[in-house]
């Protein structure tokens, strides 16, 4: 959420990323639609993930949406949430085949369909209550456009390696505001 004084500079550096990244993946024109009291997408400062992201855990189970799989049965964690080669990982990796289908977690509203996020490759963000915002990141295609309302289970991409991966497989992640969460404990029992 932005602070009154906050500004894209300061954003930017806080979270470690280019400016023109944040204007990118939140839609926006220009500096001058960062203002008080608007939820921004942003990449959590390094170190930031871990400690708050137990908070936002329980933010998110009481008052954001319930979550289901964003890919369908026999899902595979091939990557954990946390500290991977001595940086955040701020998401999950869910290995899959090219072209399996990708799913909306929970109904909301796609907040950035596309390719301009460095090292994401194909991503879809959707925009959920409670300040909650997934992400699904490495598709090979993209199915949804910046704006179009989505319901859980939806198919939303299918699964690529593009963006910085090394085999297909989907990242998925959870922010509440702009803190990276751990999404396994929102998630129900992996679908066999």
């Amino acid at each position: 959420m932005v602070s009154a004084g906050d500004t894209l500079e300061a954003l930017a550096a806080r979270a470690g990323v280019p400016a023109e990244d944040i204007l990118e993946v939140n839609g926006l024109a220009s500096a001058e639609e960062i203002v008080p009291g608007r939820l921004l997408f942003l990449l959590a400062p390094s170190g930031e993930a871990s400690g708050a992201g137990e908070l936002a855990v329980v933010i998110a189970r009481d008052g954001g949406p319930p979550l289901r799989w964003p890919l369908g049965v026999g899902v595979v964690v091939s990557s954990p949430f946390g500290v991977r080669g001595g940086r955040p990982h701020e998401g999950i990796d869910l290995a899959a085949p090219t072209g399996t289908p990708v799913f909306a977690a929970a109904d909301g509203s796609v907040a950035y369909a596309g390719n301009g996020i460095r090292g994401y490759g194909n991503i879809v963000v959707i925009r959920h209550a409670a300040a909650v915002l997934t992400v699904y990141a490495h598709n090979s295609v993209v199915l949804v456009s910046r704006g179009q309302p989505v319901r859980a289970g939806d198919r939303i991409a299918l699964v690529g390696q593009s963006g910085r991966a090394t085999g297909p497989h989907l990242h998925f992640e959870v922010r509440v505001g702009e803190i990276a969460t751990n999404p396994l404990p929102m998630l129900p029992e992996i679908p066999r």
